[in-house]
């Protein structure tokens, strides 16, 4: 019986796997985690940050964490797993002010109702991720920067780790995917950096080569600490098109992606291009230029659907990694709708000659119906003959 690594193996490959392999990434504390895991510091916002201000230990934490992750990957029967990490080892301690609410680092936050996350109580103390950053200083380490490399941790992240041995104790074939980006997500440059391509590009192209290289290091180093695919380049484009014109992708951003493939590749992992949004005015450079094995995050809603990526001629080129609408259809719509959704999916990418794994087109974010991933991979699993999970949806619904 194959496993999930050959299932990987063979979609990346361009052959036809036994069936489609599945992957997912997992909100932290979303509530589909409570059925399968319990409620515990590890899946549950509220209980963490209560935990966090009575001083837990950070081991207890990442110990936590680790289980969670294992519990929901084995639980829905993943192929190839994408981690979110450990907490912060010197975590910010906050104080617990109310019943569901905190003070932490001279900001309020609270318990949303809905979602289950906490989340800053007025939600103007949030710095947009483009001001983040003040010019001078930016400027100012440039064009200090010697170039040298500062040294790069070979100690693998611990959440990885443990999950990885809970894996191997299991006789789980798992594929490991790292997201590391090298300066290339265009979506969050702060607006000084969108002028520097254009007025300063010397300055600009020093502050891409300064964030780069100690990338590529860390890219080597994550293929020998055992992941197997990498998930780089970061967001570009919105639902309209490349934030930055297709020149200017030509001319920055493609040479850098071009070469971190190149690392990626020469360490012995596969390379997958990750961005939401509409790429197809850049699509010769996205898709075919940037030497890419596979894509991830094909936004569904942005009209990067599975049949226009069959007639564009991508889906013999590459491995495309979704396309559920995590938009829409796994927010709003019914679960029956939703299985009808991942059965045409399942359909349109078992004729794709470049490879299809499942997964949905961002993640299970805080938005997404439990119950609606529950249907999504209800249908998967009717689709290759597979018994269904062991509940139905709607009892996962009224558990959480």
């Amino acid at each position: 019986m194959p496993g999930s690594r050959e299932r990987i193996n063979a979609a990346f490959s361009h052959r036809t796997p036994d069936r489609t392999p599945l992957f997912e990434i997992f909100q932290p504390y979303h509530p589909i985690h409570w059925p399968v895991c319990g409620r515990t510091v590890g899946t549950d916002a509220a209980m963490c940050w209560d935990a966090m201000a009575e001083g837990i230990a950070w081991e207890e934490l990442v110990e936590a964490h680790a289980q969670a992750a294992f519990q929901i990957a084995r639980f829905f029967g993943l192929d190839m797993v994408r981690l979110n990490g450990a907490p912060a080892k010197h975590y910010s301690r906050p104080v617990k002010t109310g019943a569901t609410s905190w003070k932490r680092d001279g900001k309020d936050y609270v318990l949303n109702p809905r979602t289950q996350l906490v989340v800053l109580a007025n939600p103007g103390d949030l710095d947009a991720d483009s001001h983040k950053q003040d010019e001078d200083k930016v400027r100012g380490e440039v064009e200090a920067w010697d170039g040298t490399v500062p040294d790069v941790s070979t100690t693998p992240d611990p959440v990885y780790a443990r999950v990885r041995e809970l894996g191997e104790a299991e006789g789980l074939d798992w594929v490991y995917m790292a997201e590391i980006g090298a300066g290339t997500g265009a979506a969050f440059y702060p607006p000084f950096l969108l002028m520097w391509m254009l007025a300063e590009p010397e300055l600009y192209m020093r502050w891409l080569d300064m964030k780069k290289k100690p990338v590529f290091a860390s890219t080597a180093k994550a293929v020998k600490q055992g992941y197997d695919v990498i998930a780089m380049g970061g967001d570009v484009s919105c639902d309209k098109g490349p934030f930055i014109s297709p020149d200017l992708y030509h001319t920055y951003i493609l040479p850098v992606i071009q070469e971190h493939v190149r690392v990626i590749h020469d360490a012995g992992a596969k390379a997958v291009y990750t961005s939401d949004g509409n790429h197809w005015p850049i699509k010769d450079d996205f898709f075919f230029n940037s030497g890419v094995d596979g894509y991830k995050e094909v936004d569904y809603a942005a009209g990067m659907t599975m049949e226009r990526l069959i007639e564009e001629g991508i889906d013999r080129r590459l491995c495309i990694i979704g396309n559920i609408d995590a938009r829409h259809t796994l927010c709003h719509a019914a679960p029956e709708d939703v299985e009808e959704h991942v059965i045409n999916c399942l359909k349109l990418g078992r004729k794709s000659p470049g490879g299809h794994i499942l997964h949905a087109s961002h993640s299970v974010h805080e938005d997404v119906k439990a119950e609606n991933y529950v249907a999504a991979v209800n249908a998967y699993r009717s689709f290759f003959g597979m018994e269904r999970l062991p509940y139905n949806p709607s009892d996962l619904a009224s558990r959480i």
